[in-house]
């Protein structure tokens, strides 16, 4: 028999598996990315356990497929996570990959029911939002920044917004433009 195993996003876990021969369980569920990774782990671990037969009878090891969505290892992230509070971001410690559209990594500060909420994630542009200084009202970004393999987030307190990310891609565009006047100029002279 054939075992296979599927990771996935649900709505909800399937009832946990009691034996080895239980079908359509769960084996692990949990809801932050990368949980799964301990329980990936231990399964490999004991499926490339080599068997040691014996008796003279020798059995087919079962080979185990795991599905899994691709994630590249050069994929960008950003540290996520929302509270209420007035520092409460510091305590983010989750990640999350961000999609090819969202190429900002946010610390976004808003007033929700009168309380300070923080947010934190991925975003497909926070270029030229308000940045959050002593007399800025939210809406504002505390952090704005690119999205890079590993969260651009420093969730200190310090205002990061660095130029590129206020600017947006047009600096390139802009600085190409000039560039490429400055040596139609030249060959003019």
């Amino acid at each position: 028999m054939e075992m296979c195993y599927t990771a996935s996003c649900s709505a909800s876990c399937a009832d946990s598996c009691v034996n080895a021969s239980q079908i359509n369980c769960s084996i692990d569920c949990c809801n932050s990315t990368g949980c799964l990774n301990d329980s990936f782990a231990s399964m490999m671990m004991m499926m490339t356990t080599p068997v040691i037969p014996t008796t003279a009878i020798t059995t087919p090891v079962p080979t185990m497929t795991t599905t899994t969505p691709a994630t590249p290892a050069n994929v960008n992230k950003c540290r996520t996570g929302t509270c209420t509070g007035e520092k409460c971001y510091t305590s983010f410690s989750n990640s999350q990959a961000c999609s090819s559209s969202q190429r900002h990594c946010q610390l976004k500060k808003e007033s929700v029911n009168s309380n300070l909420q923080w947010t934190a994630g991925c975003t497909t542009n926070c270029s030229g939002k308000p940045q959050c200084k002593s007399t800025t009202v939210p809406p504002c970004h505390l952090e704005c920044c690119n999205a890079t393999t590993t969260s651009c987030l420093w969730l200190n307190g310090t205002l990061n917004v660095p130029s590129f990310a206020t600017r947006g891609p047009r600096l390139h565009t802009e600085l190409i433009v000039s560039i490429l006047s400055l040596i139609a100029i030249s060959f003019l002279l």
